[in-house]
């Protein structure tokens, strides 16, 4: 038999795909494609949102961004809870094309406003404020942007913390009016899109296309070049295998290959101390603070079978206290509880097992 070495040369890349390597840590991708007058949208993320239009609410081909539609915002748009949209103290993005059509009212972007609650997260036009942007935070202190725009155009507006500095990006370039905020932002409750927190700012009149939330990253630390195209709804063929072909004169990246994120069934990072919340997750819809020291971690999307493994455990040092505690995942009845949930239970190694809260712990779950 002759052998012949195989060349680097000769080796050639079929069946590529491009993806979004930060599509993990995608909370919401909404493009807005359909057919004139739909009256529903869905959520290309891993969240899987749903998204529920109310009166004149709906897809229209008068105007978009990309492909041939976009959502045309005339009440009230909401989206459901997350603990994906609790960005805690970290890096965030939200961003997407908005089109104005009036700016006599006031209205939201995107809108998780409730008085007196943390975490609070409202993005809006206020009638007074011309073309400009008012962004809410920590119940009720606001930046308003120092950029101005238009009727009858496309904006590209990006909505980012960076290193603990909010800032506006419009069209690719930044608002000059930045603030430094670096506490609690967001949370787990309905988004809405529209009629300020659903509480009657006035009938918004504007156009939306290809709405995108990032949890933990800031996707643009300068000015930039607003995106040409719609974004990616896929990681692609980040980290996926390398097979050789039959013939041995060619590879093809991606068959039977893997995704970064999808090396566990699910994970969590989790805070279990006062209101309990997720730092970092794949598969986690939200959390559940059952009682002192026992949680349910919640998946997005349930397990195949009950046949899973799961992993907790914790760190040494918790807010300058060494923990010294014990994790078990306990498996609960009836079936769909197993598919759909692991229980946590946390418990002191110092006492008799005394069930307690524990500050920094992670989860994590294998399986088919």
């Amino acid at each position: 038999m002759n052998l012949q070495k195989l060349r680097l040369g000769q080796l050639k890349a079929a069946g590529t795909t491009v993806g979004d390597v930060y599509f993990p840590q995608t909370e919401l991708l909404l493009p807005f494609d359909g057919s004139n007058g739909a009256t529903t949208t869905s959520d290309l993320s891993n969240t899987n949102a749903s998204v529920t239009f109310s009166s004149g609410d709906e897809i229209r081909t008068a105007q978009s961004k990309f492909g041939n539609s976009s959502l045309y915002v005339a009440d009230n748009v909401t989206i459901s809870s997350s603990d994906g949209f609790n960005m805690g103290t970290g890096e965030f993005t939200i961003e997407g094309w908005w089109y104005f059509t009036s700016f006599s009212n006031g209205f939201s972007l995107y809108d998780q406003w409730s008085s007196g609650s943390s975490g609070n997260s409202q993005i809006w036009h206020g009638s007074s404020a011309a073309g400009k942007i008012k962004w809410y935070y920590d119940g009720g202190s606001v930046v308003t942007s120092n950029t101005t725009m238009s009727t009858g155009q496309w904006y590209h507006i990006a909505f980012v913390r960076e290193s603990g500095t909010l800032k506006m990006y419009f069209n690719g370039t930044v608002d000059s009016n930045t603030q430094s905020f670096l506490s609690q932002y967001g949370k787990t409750d309905t988004v809405y899109l529209g009629d300020q927190h659903a509480g009657g700012g006035g009938a918004p009149q504007y156009y939306l296309d290809d709405l995108r939330v990032t949890k933990g990253l800031a996707r643009y630390t300068g000015n930039f070049t607003a995106p040409t195209t719609a974004h990616l709804t896929s990681a692609g063929d980040v980290n996926k295998q390398i097979l050789i072909n039959s013939a041995a004169d060619g590879v093809a990246i991606g068959t039977g290959g893997i995704n970064q994120a999808r090396i566990a069934k699910a994970w969590c990072n989790i805070n279990g101390t006062g209101t309990i919340s997720i730092r970092g997750s794949y598969n986690v819809s939200s959390l559940t603070d059952v009682a002192t020291g026992k949680y349910k971690v919640n998946f997005s999307t349930a397990m195949t079978d009950s046949n899973y493994v799961g992993f907790v455990a914790g760190a040494e040092v918790d807010s300058g206290t060494t923990q010294n505690h014990l994790f078990h995942i306990k498996r609960e009845t009836p079936i769909s509880d197993i598919l759909n949930t692991a229980y946590i239970y946390v418990a002191s190694a110092n006492t008799s097992g005394t069930q307690t809260d524990d500050g920094l712990f992670c989860v994590i779950v294998f399986g088919n």
